[in-house]
Formats: C-alpha cells, sequence, structure tokens
C-alpha cells in the first residue's frame, strides 16, 4: 500500500474509533443514570459535548495556520473546567433526587 492510503485509513479509522467511544461513554453514562432530572442533564451535557468537539474539529481543519493551533488553549481550558463543573452538578441531582428534594438555584451551575 502507498503511504496516502495508509493515512486514508488511519484517518477514517481513527474518526470511527472517536465516534464510537463518544457513543458507548455517553450510551453507559445514561445507563448509570439514576433519576429523570439527571437523565435529563447527562443528555444535555452529551449534546454540548457534541457540538463542541465538533465545531473544535471543523475549526482545527478549516482555520489557516497559525490560526488553527490557537483554538487549542480555550478548547483545553473550557473542557476541563466544564468536565469539572458538569460533574459537580450531576453530583448535586442525584443527591437532591435520593433526598427527594428540588435542587437549589444556588447550586453548582
Amino acid at each position: 500500500m502507498d503511504p496516502a492510503t495508509i493515512g486514508l485509513i488511519g484517518a477514517v479509522g481513527g474518526t470511527l474509533l472517536g465516534v464510537l467511544g463518544g457513543v458507548f461513554g455517553a450510551w453507559n453514562e445514561l445507563r448509570n443514570t439514576n433519576g429523570p432530572r439527571e437523565r435529563a442533564y447527562v443528555k444535555k451535557m452529551a449534546l454540548l459535548y457534541v457540538i463542541v468537539v465538533s465545531s473544535f474539529v471543523a475549526l482545527v481543519f478549516f482555520l489557516p495556520d497559525p490560526w488553527n493551533q490557537y483554538i487549542w488553549l480555550p478548547y483545553g481550558l473550557w473542557l476541563t473546567y466544564t468536565i469539572r463543573r458538569s460533574a459537580l452538578k450531576q453530583q448535586a441531582i442525584r443527591t437532591a433526587e435520593v433526598k427527594g428534594e428540588s435542587l437549589p438555584q444556588t447550586e453548582v451551575k
């Protein structure tokens, strides 16, 4: 095989593995939810991550150099902050559902 074909196989295979990994992770997270509010929140966050990650990948491919490299810093900061914030909010929702309470507005947003 020529190098172009190997590169194409790697690009398509890597993309498929990434998408399948995301679908599998979201499916497991939805399967492990305890209540309707938590399930709705997980669906909302999964959709948000799909939109943002797809936008990030598109920007990396379509922005010219060096702008496509600059997008990594805000994406990395947003991703780490959002993962932490969403984990805290999901735990707050889970705790509130177990206690049968409504989630206060001052809770983690």
